[in-house]
C-alpha cells in the first residue's frame, strides 16, 4: 500500500466511523453506472452485493440493463477488444460493460458471476451519473425506470426530475459530472460524493 493512499485512509477514519455507525441497511444491492456505488459500498464496510463494481456503462447501455434486469443478468459476456482500450471489455447481448479496474477478463466475469449471486432484488439501490454522453432524454428515461430507491447525480439542478442531485462544483468543462470518487482537494479525506447522504439514502 503506497504512502499516499495510506494518508487518504487515515483521514477518512473518522468519517466512514460515524457513516458505518449510522448505517442500518448493510445488505444493499447498488446497481451503479460507475465506480460510485463500490466506493460507497468499500466506505461503509458493507459486502459487494452488485456485480456493477470496477467497471461502467455507457449511459445508453445502462438505460437498457436497468430496464431488463433479470435478462441481462442471466446472459453470458463474449469478449471484445477495442483499440485504445488497455482494460477487458465484455458485450452483454447487445451492451459493453467496461471493466475498468480489472486485469484480466476472466478475473472480471468471475467477480460479476459471483456478485450476482448476492443480489437482493427487494433492496435494490439504483444510481446513474450524467456523464460519458448522458443527455436529458437519458435522465428523464432513468426517472421513468421501475424502481423506488434511485438517484442520478446531474452537471446542474433538474427540477422536473425528482430522483436528479446536484452537487455544486461537479460539473467538468465539457459539461458532465467529473469523477464523483475524487477527493476534493490535496489534504482532505473527502470525497465529492460524501455531498451527498448516501447513509440515509440507503437506509430509506
Amino acid at each position: 500500500m503506497n504512502i499516499k493512499k495510506i494518508y487518504r485512509e487515515i483521514l477518512r477514519l473518522p468519517t466512514n466511523w460515524s457513516m458505518r455507525k449510522k448505517l442500518n441497511n448493510r445488505t444493499a444491492s447498488i446497481i451503479a453506472s460507475n465506480c460510485v456505488g463500490g466506493v460507497i459500498s468499500h466506505e461503509l464496510g458493507i459486502r459487494f452485493n452488485s456485480p456493477t463494481v470496477n467497471l461502467c456503462m455507457k449511459p445508453g447501455d445502462y438505460l437498457k440493463f436497468l430496464s431488463n434486469l433479470d435478462f441481462y443478468l442471466a446472459q453470458n459476456f463474449i469478449e471484445c477488444h477495442i483499440d485504445g482500450v488497455s482494460y477487458p471489455v465484455g458485450k452483454l447481448v447487445d451492451i459493453y460493460v467496461y471493466f475498468v479496474h480489472y486485469d484480466t477478463f476472466e478475473e472480471a466475469i468471475l467477480k460479476w458471476r459471483e456478485r450476482c449471486a448476492r443480489i437482493d432484488k427487494k433492496n435494490l439501490f439504483v444510481m446513474m451519473v450524467q456523464r460519458d454522453g448522458c443527455t436529458e432524454d437519458d435522465i428523464r428515461a432513468f426517472s421513468k425506470l421501475p424502481y423506488k430507491n434511485k438517484v442520478i447525480f446531474t452537471a446542474k439542478e433538474v427540477k422536473e426530475c425528482p430522483y436528479a442531485y446536484y452537487i455544486p462544483g461537479t460539473t467538468s468543462k465539457n459539461g458532465d459530472v467529473i469523477n464523483l470518487c475524487d477527493y476534493q482537494g490535496k489534504f482532505t479525506g473527502k470525497r465529492w460524493i460524501d455531498e451527498f447522504d448516501y447513509v440515509s439514502f440507503l437506509n430509506g
